[in-house]
């Protein structure tokens, strides 16, 4: 009889009200810690790794802003970057068009390498093409 394999689904939720222009800023960020919530095994600050899903980010204030586009690193200064610049489409809410959501499918096994910080966190940049909105909320969804 085959073995059943079986995943799980985790997510990380982050708001904050950081201000977004048309270039990346280190102080423009959100910090998933994806070991918390987990079992005490995994929460040992280890290196990460696991499938990312997906990421949605909504931004408030977002006036003219089109598109977003997103950096995934694995340190707070932007430099070990694992997912590279992914433009996507901002989407306005049916009663409040200043609410701008973009969504990106990511699908992709990921792991901190050995010489990363090791703290099981990934860091998110956001930036648009025009105004300064402001990044309300990201969610990182992924699998092990």
């Amino acid at each position: 009889m085959a073995t059943r394999i079986t995943h799980f689904l985790h997510s990380s939720r982050v708001t904050g009200a950081q201000t977004l222009g048309t270039s990346f800023d280190v102080a423009d960020v959100h910090v998933h810690d994806l070991t918390e919530g987990q079992a005490p095994i995994v929460t040992n600050k280890r290196n990460w790794y696991g499938i990312l899903e997906g990421i949605q980010v909504k931004l408030t204030s977002a006036g003219t802003a089109a598109t977003c586009t997103i950096r995934l690193c694995a340190d707070a200064a932007g430099d070990e970057v694992l997912i590279p610049d992914t433009d996507a489409t901002l989407v306005a809410g049916i009663t409040t068009a200043t609410t701008k959501s973009a969504a990106y499918s990511v699908h992709l096994p990921l792991f901190q390498l050995l010489d990363f910080p090791g703290n099981g966190s990934l860091y998110l940049f956001c930036k648009v093409d025009a105004d300064t909105p402001t990044m309300a909320e990201t969610v990182l969804t992924w699998s092990e």
